[in-house]
């Protein structure tokens, strides 16, 4: 059978320094990786006060040292989380789980821990929420396929994929390092516990997965189909997954049974498609991943990207318009607001900046800047709205350019061509125009 141009990176892989006999979770009962993880929270989240509050109390109590001990002697089981619900932009709801605090640390350390293991362990076609992974790897590894533009495309998406993981498949079939010792019986305690807390009731939460919202949901699910990984790559297909998000070009001849095979493969491991976000397209029809379009050799914004993106803008603009009638606040003041808002979606500003946003997401893949105008009118836009209540040219006179970028404003275009010159001209040009650095660790 033959290997696909990703199969060939595979077997260049190093061996996996995973086998080592001593256990993943040696240092859980040392100060060193709580203390680290909560510092990485704080920086991450500096806005979460009373969670940060939280930690540094378990810290100070030294709970986190017998939580520690307790998992590494075989005999500690988290209390069963919390069901809620998130609000989707489309309408629909999306099931989380939320642990205790003292919990939610835990599981924190045991993600930093395990991630070497993890990142030596994950397929090289899927190394979604691992180092060295993200949209950017995933979308240049399709790309580097020079025969691209003359492929039929296959997009599959899963349904509620963290929610739906066979709890029993995934723990058989996990490699070596998480199937023994303390990591394995701390994962089958939390992960095979059916209960979880709904308002004051404690009952069975049903299917429940590796449980989105928790710490570990992202790098267990990175780390499910391997095995499907390999048969897809296998086949000669040029392919990536993205957690839940599959992409594979083949010839047009073969996508229809590439297509049936892995939606049977999907079916049998309990697993649905979302029909709405799934399609094939001929050869030369534009195709979407992970927010990107690719059409005949570029890569740009999908659409539902950009619908997102306006979204979100005029949401924000009518709050902050609702906010300023009822405080009084001043056109200067709100504009702060909206630019400072539009700063943390976008650019990661926060206290302290963190590496991930939505232009460290897009703008290193994107072929052009095209579309960028667009939205940078649109920003502009609704904060003139939000900071005057009107869209006429009026509000180009209260709020001039000026105005916009003395409260902090970066264009998506100036960002995107200083992404262009590499990290560090992204990083001096967000950091100048926000007064805000990158965190460290």
């Amino acid at each position: 059978m033959r290997t696909s141009e990703c199969g060939d990176a595979a077997s260049k892989r190093p061996p996996s320094r995973s086998s080592a006999s001593r256990s993943l979770l040696d240092a859980l009962a040392t100060d060193e990786p709580w203390e680290a993880a909560v510092a990485a929270f704080r920086a991450r989240m500096p806005r979460r006060h009373d969670r940060i509050a939280e930690y540094e109390e378990l810290l100070g109590a030294g709970a986190h040292r017998r939580v520690g001990t307790a998992v590494l002697e075989r005999r500690y089981r988290p209390a069963p989380p919390t069901e809620a619900w998130l609000n989707k932009a489309d309408g629909r709801k999306k099931r989380l789980f939320l642990y205790a605090p003292i919990d939610e640390l835990l599981f924190r350390v045991v993600n930093r821990l395990v991630q070497p293991a993890a990142v030596d362990a994950a397929s090289p076609w899927c190394t979604s929420f691992l180092p060295g992974g993200g949209a950017r790897a995933a979308f240049r590894r399709v790309l580097t396929d020079p025969g691209a533009c003359g492929k039929a495309a296959l997009r599959l998406d899963v349904s509620d994929y963290f929610n739906s993981i066979d709890v029993h498949d995934l723990l058989a079939g996990l490699p070596a390092p998480f199937t023994t010792g303390p990591l394995r019986t701390l994962l089958a305690a939390s992960l095979l516990d059916p209960r979880v807390r709904r308002g004051a009731q404690l009952i069975g939460g049903g299917r429940k997965g590796v449980m989105a919202g928790t710490p570990l949901a992202p790098m267990l699910a990175t780390l499910y189909l391997r095995d499907l990984d390999r048969e897809i790559a296998s086949s000669g297909a040029t392919y990536a997954r993205y957690s839940d998000d599959f992409l594979a070009l083949a010839a047009p001849r073969e996508i229809a049974e590439l297509e049936s095979f892995v939606r049977d493969r999907l079916a049998h491991r309990g697993l649905l498609v979302n029909e709405d976000k799934s399609r094939s397209v001929e050869p030369g029809e534009p195709w979407d991943f992970l927010g990107f379009r690719y059409e005949r050799g570029s890569v740009a914004l999908a659409p539902v990207t950009v619908r997102k993106f306006e979204t979100r803008t005029r949401r924000l603009a009518r709050r902050l318009l609702r906010w300023r009638e009822q405080t009084r606040a001043s056109s200067a003041h709100t504009t702060r607001a909206f630019v400072g808002r539009v700063n943390r979606r976008v650019y990661g500003v926060t206290a302290d900046r963190t590496e991930f946003s939505w232009a460290t997401w897009f703008l290193p893949v994107l072929g052009r800047a095209d579309g960028l105008e667009h939205l940078d009118a649109r920003v502009q836009r609704e904060c003139r709205y939000a900071a005057t209540g009107t869209r006429r040219a009026r509000g180009h006179d209260v709020v001039p350019y000026a105005t916009l970028r003395d409260a902090g404003y970066l264009p998506l275009v100036a960002a995107y061509w200083s992404a262009r010159e590499g990290p560090e001209a992204y990083d001096a040009l967000v950091t100048r125009r926000t007064g805000v650095r990158v965190a460290e660790g």
